[in-house]
This record gives structure tokens, C-alpha cells and sequence, in this order.
């Protein structure tokens, strides 16, 4: 009876259940290996990312260290009002003094190079690019009457005030 030999009774359902089981673990396992990988390589991207950010522009192009990008460099002490007016922006200073630099919670720059500003001692100043470094560089030095909001200190250098202000000067004439 070789040919018609039987085979001990097998309980079907068991082994479908079971292997039903294991075979979704494994899918599931795979699909938690799948998104863990996903997310490890999102972060390592973001991580390098990152750091190549933060270790600025390594190439040749004359670019300023800090300067606004697309800038190059200039001679010292040269201030520009394009640059004057990227630096302005960025650092929050139209944010006061608004977004056109018409006024706002601080003075207008329009019109401000070369008038008479009244402080809040009750003297009276030329707007000159001396008087403008020093608003920018001490904001507590010299307050201007009519505004309670105190501009905060900033960390501009030398040569970004110089900028600011030339970027002043080209609003005089409103």
C-alpha cells in the first residue's frame, strides 16, 4: 500500500492561523525596519544638511563672512545702502521702524538723514551719520521724544552700522 498510504489526520486550521500569523509579523516587522530606515536616513540628510550650512561658503567668490548672500566683497570701509538695506530687513529693524521704513512703533527713516530729530531730553540733533551710529550702535544713548518703545541692542558691527546708515542716507529726500 504504498501508493495509498495514509497520512496522520492534520488540523488545518491551526497551521492556516498560525502561518497566517507569522507571515503578517514579518510583514510588519519589515514595514517598522522599512519607516525606521526612512526616517534614520531623513535624519542623517537633515543632520548633514545642517552642517554644511553652518560651515558657510567655502568658494572663491569674494563673498563677505556674514554679508547677505550674492554679496562681494568691497573696500574697507566703504559702506553700502543695498547691503544697508538687506541688513535692515533682516535684522528686524523694519519691524519698528516699518516695512517701508515709514515709521511705526520707532521713528521713519524717510526724511530722517540730515533733519532735526527732537530727543527726549528736549534738545535738539542733525539726523548725521554721526548721530545715526550712535542710534544704532547705543540705542539708549539718545532717545527720541514721542516713542516709549526702547529699540533693543543689537550686534551689529562697524561695518553693518556703516551700511544701515548709508542705506538712511538714500531715504532723505523721501
Amino acid at each position: 500500500m504504498i501508493g495509498n498510504q495514509r497520512r496522520p489526520a492534520v488540523d488545518h486550521s491551526t497551521m492556516t492561523s498560525t502561518a497566517a500569523a507569522a507571515s503578517i509579523d514579518s510583514r510588519s516587522a519589515a514595514r517598522r525596519s522599512g519607516f525606521t530606515r526612512v526616517v534614520l536616513g531623513a535624519g542623517v540628510t537633515f543632520a548633514m544638511a545642517l552642517g554644511a550650512v553652518a560651515c558657510g561658503n567655502d568658494d572663491d567668490s569674494g563673498a563677505e563672512p556674514g554679508a547677505p548672500s550674492g554679496e562681494t566683497s568691497r573696500e574697507p570701509g566703504v559702506a553700502s545702502a543695498a547691503i544697508g538695506e538687506q541688513l535692515s530687513r533682516s535684522q528686524g529693524c523694519a519691524g519698528c521702524h516699518g516695512r517701508d521704513f515709514g515709521g511705526g512703533a520707532g521713528p521713519t527713516w524717510i526724511g530722517l538723514a540730515g533733519s532735526e530729530v527732537l530727543l527726549a531730553d528736549g534738545t535738539t540733533v542733525i539726523a548725521d551719520d554721526e548721530y545715526l551710529t550712535t542710534a544704532i550702535a547705543d540705542p539708549s544713548a539718545q532717545l527720541v521724544d514721542g516713542y516709549t518703545l526702547r529699540m533693543p541692542a543689537n550686534n551689529l558691527t562697524d561695518a553693518e552700522i556703516a551700511d544701515i546708515v548709508a542705506y538712511i542716507n538714500t531715504l532723505a529726500d523721501g
